[in-house]
């Protein structure tokens, strides 16, 4: 009979552990070279914390997968933010201050976190005297675009014209349109809030012919729909513009005073954190 003492069964526990805490080091380091750094961040600080005591190997490596796919997505989720070109103080529809003296209820808006719209290429034409939300409800709308994975760009209508301008003076104008195109939801903010040209007219339609039926337009202006057409020089391609942004357009007329300065009481707060 082979018998063990205890100085042997203390060895054998002891190289246990410093084969476990190997196994653990290499699979880190496993983790960290496929681009798992979440994933093996968490799986040391869960391990710390006695998470898989209670949990089946299952149980375990799906939370350990759960936390590497919300990293991703909560990252992804940043990018497309940032590449949306929302104002700092981030708008969202959870802090839209409904009123009906604003012109709207809160169906009007809860029509937008559906697909539908976007995958219809349903235009959205936000008008109203300044200072009454009208850019809030369009980035809050966008960002909401953005959490469902899609992307989104907000450009003043200024500034569109300035960039349409340099990618033409670089040589990468129909490079500028593409990206454009790729964008899902296009927000055109402040439109036509300055005299447009005749050239800034022909692009102006070449961006909107080229985004026609594969995503939508949010359009923020003081101008109701009806005065557009008197805003450009051409009538041909005033009517194109207007048949392809207003014809099937849900609209939202925003009334009452301004919510800046010192209407804080009322003024839509921040989601930023």
């Amino acid at each position: 009979m082979t018998t063990y003492g205890a100085g042997t069964i203390t060895t054998n526990n002891h190289q246990q552990k410093e084969n476990t805490i190997m196994h653990l080091e290499q699979t880190i380091t496993q983790l960290g070279s496929m681009r798992l750094a979440t994933m093996a961040a968490m799986l040391q600080q869960r391990l710390a914390n006695g998470d898989h005591r209670q949990l089946s190997h299952e149980e375990f490596v799906s939370l350990l997968v759960e936390d590497e796919y919300m990293a991703r997505k909560n990252r992804k989720l940043a990018r497309m933010i940032g590449q949306a070109n929302f104002k700092p103080e981030q708008a969202c529809m959870e802090n839209i201050h409904y009123d009906p003296r604003r012109g709207f209820e809160k169906k009007d808006i809860m029509q937008f976190t559906l697909r539908s719209w976007i995958d219809n290429a349903q235009n959205v034409i936000i008008t109203g005297p300044t200072g009454t939300g009208k850019t809030y409800i369009a980035e809050a709308i966008g960002l909401h675009v953005c959490k469902m994975g899609l992307p989104v760009r907000k450009i003043r209508y200024k500034r569109l014209f300035e960039e349409i301008l340099s990618a033409r003076g670089t040589g990468m104008y129909l490079n500028y349109i593409q990206k454009l195109q790729k964008t899902k939801v296009l927000i055109l903010d402040d439109f036509a809030m300055q005299p447009i040209n005749h050239s800034e007219l022909s692009d102006l339609l070449d961006i909107i012919e080229e985004r026609d039926q594969l995503g939508p337009v949010i359009i923020t202006t003081q101008y109701p729909p009806s005065k557009w057409h008197a805003l450009f020089d051409d009538p041909t391609a005033a009517d194109a513009i207007c048949d392809r942004l207003i014809t099937t357009a849900a609209k939202l007329n925003l009334k009452g005073k301004s919510l800046r300065g010192g209407q804080k009481k009322t003024k839509e707060k921040s989601c930023a954190k």
